[in-house]
């Protein structure tokens, strides 16, 4: 029993810590790979050091001096001097002068121009004034006369009352008698007092009149 299970063959099992495809190694050799990377730089930075060429020394620049500016020299204008026909010389102080005196008889003129302008304007708004006020008697005058002939008829409210009077009893004109005897009575009134009135004005023409051949000297004989 002991032999036959002695030649069974076993299997064992064990996790790896490590993933797979890396390469797990040991403090010493980390250390040794450091230590000698450090070594390699030293030596690296001690060859460079010893092959850099030397520095060229630095030559200051010299700017160079400013030249000084050269002085400025004033020069006075002379008076102008204006040349006349036939060689006369004349300067400015005279040219302007004259042209102050131009300019004012040129102002004096145009004061001139407009003062005549002004009166002019006054004399016609005078005659468009008179112009205006004839024009408005003339229009009164021909309105007092249009209304004169245009005048209502008289007794025209006992007519409208007689009317009134003959449609309210058709065939019966007796009924209306008062109204009759109303609108003859103001027709027959406002005919004498017309008729009075064209007596009265021959007889006032004849007066003026002889007031006026009273009033004019006759011239004496001899």
């Amino acid at each position: 029993m002991g032999a036959r299970q002695s030649r069974e063959p076993r299997s064992v099992s064990m996790d790896n810590p490590t993933p797979a495809g890396v390469i797990d190694i040991s403090d010493d050799v980390v250390k040794r790979l450091k230590h000698g990377i450090t070594q390699q730089a030293r030596e690296h930075a001690s060859v460079a050091e010893e092959t850099k060429p030397p520095a060229k020394p630095v030559t200051p620049v010299r700017k160079p001096a400013a030249k000084a500016a050269p002085p400025t020299v004033v020069y006075q204008s002379p008076t102008p001097i204006y040349v006349q026909g036939g060689g006369h010389t004349i300067s400015a102080a005279e040219v302007q002068r004259q042209m102050n005196l131009e300019l004012q008889k040129n102002d004096e003129l145009w004061r001139q121009r407009m003062t005549q302008l002004e009166e002019n304007l006054k004399k016609t708004n005078t005659i468009m004034e008179s112009e205006y006020e004839n024009a408005i008697d003339g229009v009164r005058k021909r309105f007092v006369s249009t209304a004169a002939a245009h005048k209502t008829p008289p007794c025209q409210d006992l007519k409208a009352q007689l009317l009134t009077c003959y449609r309210s009893n058709p065939g019966e004109t007796l009924k209306c008698m008062q109204e009759v005897a109303q609108f003859k009575l103001c027709v027959d009134q406002h005919r004498i007092k017309k008729l009075d009135e064209e007596a009265i004005a021959p007889e006032s023409q004849k007066i003026a009149a002889t007031a006026t051949r009273s009033a004019v000297p006759v011239a004496k004989a001899g």
